[in-house]
């Protein structure tokens, strides 16, 4: 039976594995008073539908046959302690799920940062767990724990050097701690677990929902596999696939299950959930739509229909009443506005005295949004923004744009709708 070392000295992977023993049909090592057990949570890709990964979770058993709080099992006096409890609950993982024999699916490990960074010694032991279940480097997702250590750029460069071996890396928790993208560049991880709040926070909060799909959107360009965890309703499942993320876990889709048991999902689940996606994703539609049509309809009349206006005065006489523009505004072909935007007078917008000094747009140039790209290269034919961010008072909107000649010149003529939720009229 392990006891806890005073001199932090790592038994080698020979002596671990000699220790083990059976527990109602799982692999157990000892560990002072306890049994350390494995627990597995399926990870679930949204594409593929099935189950990719399990994660490793260790589970301490007491002589009653209690499952101890982690906090118990997991105090630990030293660093070096807590590295040989690392190693040891990696074995037993290991050795359970070789007896899963799940096809075409990954083991994620929990990997203390300090367990880490003693690269040679655990390399070695890495090695020699993976062979002796005759599997490949990667067919194992190392998972780095979000914690403190005194030197980061050592972690940077022993998380390479199992990159090198043939390991796959995940930074867990991105968003809270001390992930950031600054991480994501140097470390170059191929999975991003997203922390838990994230996801709550955009199943309720459509703001939030669109920065999830931002983030999402980055990480893809960092080449990174995108999974969000803790997910435990619907409403924060449907966020995830809407925010375009790739793999999923969470006691929406399966609790962690032990050997001895099995895995509990829903009869139907893949089905009913794209079905009321794609629910959502026409209800949505709809609302967008149904909202837009007098805007489109009145903003493509006065700019390009049978009753044509004049000029950007005339042309937000017309829009101005409807309940939602903002403003209207006339580019030059080269994308710089042409003249102060024409404003709203009933519309309320708190952030506008706040961002008061990005109120005057007079000559600023708008080149780069896609309204005015999308305008330029479709003449006579409105065009229709996504949601975006403008900075001009701080507001989620649409555009309306489109190229039409005013006084025999093209011009791009452009007219903001609000779209956040909450906006109210004075």
């Amino acid at each position: 039976m392990h006891k806890k070392s005073s001199d932090g000295s790592a038994l080698d992977y020979q002596e671990l594995a000699s220790s083990l023993g059976y527990v109602n049909g799982n692999r157990y090592a000892p560990y002072c008073e306890l049994k350390i057990i494995s627990a597995f949570q399926p990870i679930y890709s949204i594409a593929h539908r099935r189950i990719v990964g399990l994660e490793g979770l260790a589970r301490g058993v007491d002589s009653s046959n209690k499952i101890v709080p982690p906090m118990q099992l997991f105090d630990v006096a030293s660093t070096s302690e807590a590295i040989a409890l690392d190693r040891l609950c990696q074995l037993v993982h290991m050795e359970n799920f070789a007896a899963l024999s799940p096809p075409n699916v990954w083991l994620f490990l929990n990997v203390n940062p300090h367990t880490l960074t003693e690269q040679k010694r655990y390399s070695e032991f890495l090695t020699a767990l993976v062979a002796q279940q005759d599997y490949q480097p990667n067919q194992i997702v190392i998972e780095v724990l979000e914690s403190m250590i005194d030197d980061e750029q050592k972690l940077e460069q022993d998380i390479h050097e199992y990159k090198k071996m043939g390991f796959l890396i995940a930074i867990d928790d991105f968003g809270a701690g001390q992930s950031n993208f600054e991480r994501i560049w140097r470390i170059k991880p191929d999975i991003v677990k997203l922390d838990r709040s994230m996801l709550k926070k955009a199943g309720v909060d459509p703001s939030v929902k669109n920065l999830l799909k931002g983030i999402t959107s980055m990480l893809h360009n960092c080449k990174c596999i995108v999974l969000a965890e803790g997910v435990e309703t619907e409403a924060e499942a449907i966020a995830a696939m809407d925010g375009g993320v790739d793999l999923v876990q969470g006691f929406y889709f399966a609790h962690p299950f032990l050997l001895s048991e099995s895995i509990e999902t829903r009869t139907g689940l893949w089905q009913e959930l794209y079905q009321n996606f794609d629910q959502l994703s026409r209800l949505s539609l709809s609302r967008h739509q149904s909202l837009l049509a007098p805007y489109i309809d009145t903003f493509t009349t006065a700019t390009t229909g049978a009753l044509k206006r004049a000029n950007l005065v005339e042309i937000s006489a017309q829009l101005l009443p409807l309940p939602k523009t903002i403003r209207l505004y006339q580019l030059a072909m080269d994308g710089s506005q042409c003249f102060s935007n024409v404003n709203s007078t009933t519309i309320y917008i708190d952030t506008r005295d706040r961002l008061k000094a990005l109120a005057d747009t007079q000559g600023a140039s708008w080149k780069r949004r896609d309204y005015f790209f999308s305008a330029s290269s479709n003449p006579g034919v409105v065009q229709v923004s996504k949601p975006y961010f403008s900075i001009s008072d701080g507001t989620l909107c649409i555009t309306l744009s489109v190229q039409t000649k005013i006084d025999d010149e093209h011009f791009i003529v452009c007219c903001d709708v609000l779209w956040e939720e909450g906006g109210s009229q004075s």
